[in-house]
């Protein structure tokens, strides 16, 4: 029997199935396999796209932390309190990624 998994090609020989249990397979191996037929099986993503994406989180981090920067720049002219949700107001950015980035100018 073969059959692929997360890119992994798993062999399991006949003979090895005969000598447990009276030619039964194993409980783990038959309920993996129920598993896959279950909701089948996705191709690893590729490395191009792994890369891609992580290019992609750095960017989108990034520009969230210019925002967040030019937020704090903005409300010290104004002389204004310098708070969380002040700050997610006037750079555009939820109030988590504010207090994220806000973090590093204390």
């Amino acid at each position: 029997m073969r059959f692929e998994v997360f890119g992994y090609v798993i062999d399991i020989e006949k003979k090895a199935l005969n000598e447990k249990e009276n030619g039964e397979m194993p409980n783990d191996l038959r309920w993996a396999l129920e598993i896959i037929k279950k909701y089948g099986v996705k191709a690893p993503v590729s490395e191009k796209k792994r890369e891609s994406a992580k290019r992609a989180a750095e960017l989108k981090a990034r520009t969230a932390k210019e925002k967040v920067i030019n937020a704090v720049n903005l409300l010290r002219l104004q002389g204004e309190k310098i708070t969380p949700y002040k700050v997610a107001k006037t750079a555009g950015v939820s109030y988590n990624t504010a207090k994220k980035y806000l973090k590093s100018f204390k």
